[in-house]
C-alpha cells in the first residue's frame, strides 16, 4: 500500500509540473502581449524611449509619488456642454461610456480599461452642469503627470477648474502651465480646434 500511493503521488506532482511548464509558457506568451498593448496605450502622448527590451521602457526600481500640484480657475463664455465636448474632443479624454463598451469586450478591452483607467484617470458628467475629466498626461520618462479638469455651469457661461498634478517640482511652475492652462481656455472657447 505504501508503495503504490507512493508512486501514484509521484506521477500526479511529476504531471502537474509537466503540464505547468506548458501552462506557464503560454502564460508569459499572453502575459507579454498584454504588457506590450498595455504600454502602447499609455504611451499616448508621451515621449517614447525604445529600449532593446522589445519595445518596452525600462522599469525605474522607484516609482515617482505625485505629491505637486498647481490650479487655476478661468471663466470661459461659452455653455458648459459645448466648452466640455470641444476639450474631450481635443484632449482625447475618455468617457465612462467608452469605458463601459470596452469592458463587454471581454479580456481584450478590459486590458485597455485598466491602462486608460490607471494613473489619473477620471470622468464624470451631468449634462448641463458640470462635467470632470482627468488623464495622465504626456511627461518625461520617470516623470508622472497628470491633468484633472472640471467644468460648471456659471449662468450662460462656464467656469472651469484646472489642476494639474506632477511627480517633479518642476512641471508644477507657472513657466510650465502657464501656457496649457491657457491652451485648455481657447480650446473651450472653441479659439483652438
Amino acid at each position: 500500500m505504501g508503495k503504490s500511493n507512493f508512486c501514484h503521488a509521484a506521477g500526479v506532482v511529476l504531471s502537474a509540473v509537466l503540464l505547468g511548464g506548458c501552462a506557464s509558457s503560454d502564460v508569459a506568451e499572453l502575459n507579454k502581449k498584454v504588457s506590450d498593448m498595455s504600454y502602447g496605450l499609455l504611451s499616448l502622448g508621451k515621449k517614447a524611449d525604445s529600449h532593446e527590451s522589445g519595445g518596452l521602457p525600462a522599469m525605474s526600481k522607484n516609482s515617482p509619488v505625485i505629491d505637486k500640484k498647481t490650479a487655476r480657475e478661468l471663466e470661459v463664455p461659452v455653455d458648459v456642454d459645448t466648452a466640455a465636448a470641444r476639450v474631450k474632443r481635443y484632449y482625447n479624454f475618455t468617457s465612462s461610456d467608452v469605458i463601459n463598451t470596452l469592458n463587454s469586450q471581454g479580456l481584450e478591452g478590459k486590458v485597455k480599461v485598466a491602462a486608460i483607467t490607471q494613473g489619473g484617470y477620471a470622468w464624470d458628467a451631468q449634462p448641463g452642469a458640470y462635467y470632470k475629466m482627468g488623464r495622465d498626461w504626456g511627461a518625461d520618462e520617470g516623470i508622472e503627470d497628470n491633468i484633472l479638469i472640471e467644468l460648471e455651469k456659471n449662468g450662460a457661461g462656464s467656469r472651469m477648474y484646472i489642476t494639474f498634478r506632477s511627480s517633479e517640482a518642476s512641471h508644477v511652475t507657472e513657466a510650465y502651465t502657464g501656457k496649457l492652462f491657457a491652451e485648455v481656455k481657447q480650446v473651450a472657447e472653441g479659439k483652438i480646434r
